[in-house]
């Protein structure tokens, strides 16, 4: 998946995160406002703990998180539960080599969606879930505030940007002073030249039902992900 939004962990207080989601795709127009959203950032947050970030942010490292069995429930309604599984399809313990007693393919016990192999063997994945994860996800965040959008270019500046001579009514866009559409091919052609402190940004404030939801987060955490909080 390509990624669409760099996420910017300001602070981390109590049971609320204060941070940024930063506009880094041509395809994120955007700051998701459901829910699902600061959820799915939390999963993420939680599935790559130690790892570190595009700007050399790390997640801690806090081993078994308290909510650990939660954040596998909501991984699994966005992935699917993944299943190891030899060739023929017989299902495996977690070590990838012994087979699960009594003997049954995958096929037969589970509803399954994608399928791949890693170092340790062939896995197949369960279907996702969007009705569970929106359930869950309404439960876990309290409160969820975006501020406005930053650092959105005007179209006097998109029209400046490789005049193409089959486009017309570039002219006239050059008076323009309102911040133009995040949507347009041309608008994303000038942000692609611009650092990243200076891509479109908005703040965000999210609450949730328990502190022990925000243990996979830093203050100056950051990283970039793919999740805009629809499952698949």
């Amino acid at each position: 998946m390509t990624d669409l939004f760099t996420v910017s962990v300001d602070s981390v207080e109590g049971a609320a995160f204060h941070g940024r989601v930063h506009l880094i795709g041509a395809d994120a127009v955007r700051v998701p406002r459901d829910v699902t959203f600061p959820v799915a950032l939390l999963v993420d947050a939680w599935s790559r703990r130690g790892r570190g970030g595009p700007a050399g942010g790390v997640a801690p490292d806090t081993g078994d998180a308290r909510l650990d069995g939660e954040f596998r429930v909501l991984h699994e309604c966005l992935h699917g539960r993944l299943l190891r599984v030899t060739d023929d399809g017989f299902l495996l313990a977690d070590d990838g080599t012994t087979v699960l007693e009594p003997r049954r393919r995958a096929a037969e016990v589970y509803d399954l969606g994608g399928a791949d192999r890693d170092e340790v063997s062939a896995y197949v994945r369960t279907l996702t879930d969007a009705d569970a994860f929106g359930r869950l996800a309404a439960s876990v965040v309290t409160g969820y505030d975006i501020g406005p959008l930053v650092n959105v270019p005007v179209w006097s500046d998109v029209a400046a940007v490789e005049p193409e001579e089959w486009e017309p009514g570039l002219e006239e866009m050059a008076t323009w002073s309102e911040p133009a559409d995040l949507d347009y091919w041309r608008t994303w052609r000038l942000l692609e030249t611009r650092p990243f402190e200076e891509l479109p940004c908005a703040g965000i404030t999210v609450k949730v039902s328990d502190p022990a939801y925000l243990e996979p987060l830093a203050d100056g955490m950051r990283w970039s992900t793919a999740y805009a909080g629809t499952v698949s």
